[in-house]
């Protein structure tokens, strides 16, 4: 069973933790004028209802939370790539066999995103990348890049994936606007993400 916790621990900021099965913390903080959707909220905007078995399933290998700062959101409105506000998705996922026997930074580099922004044919412009190893073998990715597409505005994402050191569990935030947007709010997004931590519960 996984859990989840929220509370305000200092002004201007909620803290959220997530604990996995497998015995992984996962921690960030994000702006208190920001919204907040869970899991269920998350997957009936992608989804529609689902059943009771289906839900089960979800509950045992997956837990979602969107977050957005534009005023009267909806879950919806966490799930595209940004828009005029900073919006983004956290994830933890149980990888299945045939995924966490071929792991690697280009696969984390693809959660979220779909493609691999460090691949010649992406169309993504990478600003800024780094890998990481934690403690105990923790071990991930950060990065940001431009979104460019024919007739469509510039959008600017930030993220950081990260898997458990058996890699049974990837854990990915992903944030992003419009540039201009990311510009203003560059502050705040990069405190959300400088602030994700993964690592074994002690």
């Amino acid at each position: 069973m996984a859990l989840l916790t929220s509370s305000c621990l200092s002004a201007g900021f909620t803290y959220v933790s997530h604990a996995s099965s497998d015995g992984t913390d996962l921690y960030f903080k994000v702006p208190s004028k920001w919204t907040l959707f869970d899991t269920d909220q998350i997957i009936l905007a992608e989804n529609g209802p689902l059943g009771p078995s289906q839900k089960k399933q979800i509950d045992a290998s997956e837990w979602l939370e969107g977050m957005t700062s534009q005023p009267g959101a909806t879950a919806k409105d966490t799930l595209s790539l940004g828009n005029s506000y900073p919006s983004g998705i956290v994830e933890a996922r149980l990888l299945p066999e045939n995924q966490r026997d071929v792991m690697s930074f280009s696969g984390m580099r693809s959660e979220i995103l779909g493609t691999d922004p460090l691949t010649a044919t992406s169309g993504y412009q990478v600003l800024s990348y780094d890998e990481f190893t934690g403690p105990g073998g923790i071990r991930g990715v950060k990065f940001t890049v431009d979104i460019t597409a024919k007739n469509k505005p510039t959008r600017t994402w930030g993220q950081v994936t990260a898997v458990d050191p058996q890699t049974d569990w990837i854990f990915a935030v992903g944030i992003g606007c419009l540039a201009a947007c990311w510009g203003a709010n560059s502050g705040a997004i990069r405190q959300v993400l400088n602030s994700w931590t993964v690592k074994e519960r002690t």
